[in-house]
Protein backbone atom coordinates (compact mmCIF):
# COMPACT_ATOMS: atom_id res chain seq x y z
CA UNK A 1 0.00 0.00 0.00
CA UNK A 2 1.56 3.39 -0.99
CA UNK A 3 1.04 6.04 2.04
CA UNK A 4 1.06 9.71 2.06
CA UNK A 5 2.00 11.46 4.86
CA UNK A 6 1.66 15.12 5.63
CA UNK A 7 2.27 17.04 8.83
CA UNK A 8 1.87 20.96 10.09
CA UNK A 9 -0.29 22.19 7.18
CA UNK A 10 -1.16 25.56 9.17
CA UNK A 11 -3.15 27.12 7.13
CA UNK A 12 -1.56 27.01 3.84
CA UNK A 13 -4.44 26.27 1.64
CA UNK A 14 -2.45 26.66 -1.53
CA UNK A 15 0.54 24.05 -0.50
CA UNK A 16 -2.62 21.32 0.45
CA UNK A 17 -3.72 21.53 -2.97
CA UNK A 18 -0.25 21.10 -4.09
CA UNK A 19 0.57 18.04 -1.57
CA UNK A 20 -2.86 16.63 -2.50
CA UNK A 21 -2.37 16.69 -6.43
CA UNK A 22 1.30 15.14 -5.76
CA UNK A 23 -0.57 12.53 -3.65
CA UNK A 24 -2.61 11.47 -6.35
CA UNK A 25 -0.09 11.96 -8.93
CA UNK A 26 2.22 9.19 -6.92
CA UNK A 27 -0.79 7.04 -6.91
CA UNK A 28 -1.28 7.11 -2.91
CA UNK A 29 -3.73 4.60 -1.22
CA UNK A 30 -4.24 6.84 2.18
CA UNK A 31 -2.96 9.88 3.30
CA UNK A 32 -1.93 10.46 7.01
CA UNK A 33 -1.87 13.68 7.97
CA UNK A 34 0.31 14.27 11.44
CA UNK A 35 -1.46 17.15 13.11
CA UNK A 36 -1.23 21.18 13.45
CA UNK A 37 -3.64 22.05 10.78
CA UNK A 38 -4.40 25.08 12.50
CA UNK A 39 -8.00 26.04 11.61
CA UNK A 40 -11.39 24.30 11.02
CA UNK A 41 -10.89 25.86 7.83
CA UNK A 42 -8.28 24.16 7.40
CA UNK A 43 -9.52 20.86 8.34
CA UNK A 44 -12.96 21.15 6.04
CA UNK A 45 -10.90 22.14 2.93
CA UNK A 46 -8.89 19.34 3.54
CA UNK A 47 -11.61 17.09 3.72
CA UNK A 48 -13.24 18.41 0.53
CA UNK A 49 -10.32 18.24 -1.54
CA UNK A 50 -9.49 14.93 -0.65
CA UNK A 51 -12.80 13.69 -1.30
CA UNK A 52 -12.70 15.40 -4.98
CA UNK A 53 -9.81 13.27 -5.41
CA UNK A 54 -10.94 9.88 -3.93
CA UNK A 55 -8.12 10.09 -1.21
CA UNK A 56 -9.12 9.00 2.46
CA UNK A 57 -7.54 10.61 5.26
CA UNK A 58 -6.46 9.49 8.44
CA UNK A 59 -5.31 12.41 11.06
CA UNK A 60 -4.17 13.17 14.77
CA UNK A 61 -4.73 16.79 15.97
CA UNK A 62 -1.41 19.10 16.79
CA UNK A 63 -0.56 21.58 19.74
CA UNK A 64 -1.74 24.29 17.08
CA UNK A 65 -5.46 22.62 16.69
CA UNK A 66 -6.87 24.32 19.91
CA UNK A 67 -10.71 24.32 18.50
CA UNK A 68 -10.59 20.21 19.53
CA UNK A 69 -14.59 19.68 19.90
CA UNK A 70 -15.32 21.67 16.96
CA UNK A 71 -12.59 19.73 14.56
CA UNK A 72 -13.67 16.49 15.70
CA UNK A 73 -17.67 17.24 15.81
CA UNK A 74 -16.55 18.03 11.90
CA UNK A 75 -14.85 15.11 11.55
CA UNK A 76 -17.70 12.36 12.25
CA UNK A 77 -19.89 14.24 9.23
CA UNK A 78 -16.87 15.18 6.87
CA UNK A 79 -17.48 14.46 3.32
CA UNK A 80 -15.56 10.92 1.81
CA UNK A 81 -13.79 8.90 4.35
CA UNK A 82 -12.51 11.03 6.40
CA UNK A 83 -11.04 10.50 10.39
CA UNK A 84 -8.97 12.66 12.97
CA UNK A 85 -8.59 12.24 16.13
CA UNK A 86 -6.75 13.89 19.63
CA UNK A 87 -3.31 12.24 20.67
CA UNK A 88 -2.81 8.84 19.36
CA UNK A 89 -3.75 7.59 16.10
CA UNK A 90 -3.01 3.34 15.20
CA UNK A 91 -3.45 2.65 11.95
CA UNK A 92 -3.73 -0.79 9.51
CA UNK A 93 -1.78 -0.14 5.95
CA UNK A 94 -1.78 -2.95 3.85
CA UNK A 95 0.42 -5.94 6.29
CA UNK A 96 1.77 -3.43 8.82
CA UNK A 97 0.26 -1.67 11.75
CA UNK A 98 1.51 1.76 12.54
CA UNK A 99 0.49 5.09 14.80
CA UNK A 100 0.23 9.12 14.23
CA UNK A 101 1.48 11.13 16.93
CA UNK A 102 2.01 14.70 16.50
CA UNK A 103 5.09 14.51 18.62
CA UNK A 104 4.92 17.71 20.94
CA UNK A 105 5.02 15.63 23.80
CA UNK A 106 7.96 14.26 24.25
CA UNK A 107 7.18 11.31 27.47
CA UNK A 108 4.60 10.76 25.31
CA UNK A 109 6.79 10.61 22.08
CA UNK A 110 9.76 8.61 23.96
CA UNK A 111 7.00 5.84 25.02
CA UNK A 112 5.57 4.86 21.44
CA UNK A 113 9.29 4.92 20.22
CA UNK A 114 10.52 2.51 23.41
CA UNK A 115 7.29 0.43 22.58
CA UNK A 116 8.44 -0.46 19.92
CA UNK A 117 5.24 -2.08 18.76
CA UNK A 118 4.38 -0.67 15.54
CA UNK A 119 5.86 -0.78 12.21
CA UNK A 120 5.46 2.59 10.84
CA UNK A 121 5.32 5.55 13.40
CA UNK A 122 4.51 8.88 12.03
CA UNK A 123 5.36 12.35 13.60
CA UNK A 124 4.98 16.43 12.98
CA UNK A 125 5.79 19.19 15.50
CA UNK A 126 9.13 19.56 14.63
CA UNK A 127 9.15 20.99 10.98
CA UNK A 128 11.94 18.61 9.79
CA UNK A 129 12.15 15.92 7.38
CA UNK A 130 13.42 12.60 9.05
CA UNK A 131 13.27 8.89 8.07
CA UNK A 132 14.64 6.64 10.33
CA UNK A 133 14.91 2.89 10.89
CA UNK A 134 15.44 0.92 13.64
CA UNK A 135 15.75 -3.21 13.68
CA UNK A 136 11.81 -3.16 13.86
CA UNK A 137 10.20 0.47 13.31
CA UNK A 138 10.41 3.10 10.55
CA UNK A 139 10.06 6.53 11.73
CA UNK A 140 8.73 8.97 9.57
CA UNK A 141 8.28 12.94 9.75
CA UNK A 142 7.36 14.69 6.20
CA UNK A 143 8.38 17.95 7.44
CA UNK A 144 5.96 20.56 6.60
CA UNK A 145 3.64 22.03 3.78
CA UNK A 146 3.81 25.34 5.66
CA UNK A 147 7.19 26.75 7.09
CA UNK A 148 10.61 25.69 8.10
CA UNK A 149 11.89 25.73 11.72
CA UNK A 150 13.94 28.06 12.38
CA UNK A 151 12.71 29.98 9.38
CA UNK A 152 14.14 30.20 6.10
CA UNK A 153 13.81 31.37 2.89
CA UNK A 154 15.22 28.81 1.32
CA UNK A 155 12.44 26.31 2.65
CA UNK A 156 10.67 24.10 0.40
CA UNK A 157 7.43 22.26 1.37
CA UNK A 158 7.74 18.73 2.20
CA UNK A 159 5.47 15.46 2.34
CA UNK A 160 7.10 11.62 2.56
CA UNK A 161 5.54 8.50 0.66
CA UNK A 162 5.66 5.36 2.39
CA UNK A 163 5.71 1.83 0.64
CA UNK A 164 4.15 -0.32 3.15
CA UNK A 165 5.07 -3.59 1.36
CA UNK A 166 9.00 -2.73 0.94
CA UNK A 167 8.71 -0.27 4.28
CA UNK A 168 10.33 2.18 2.01
CA UNK A 169 10.24 5.68 2.85
CA UNK A 170 11.24 9.09 0.96
CA UNK A 171 11.00 12.67 1.57
CA UNK A 172 9.58 14.81 -1.43
CA UNK A 173 10.17 18.45 -1.74
CA UNK A 174 7.30 20.29 -3.28
CA UNK A 175 7.90 23.53 -5.47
Amino acid sequence: MILGIISDTHDRLPAIDIALAFFKKQKVEMVLHCGDWKSLQTVRYFAEQANILSLPVRGVLGNNDLDVADFIEYALKAPGHFMLQENALEFEAGNVTGVIYHGHHKPTLRKIINEAVYSIILLGHTHKPLIEKTEQTLIVNPGSTAFSIPRSKQWVPTVAIINTDTLDAKIHYLK
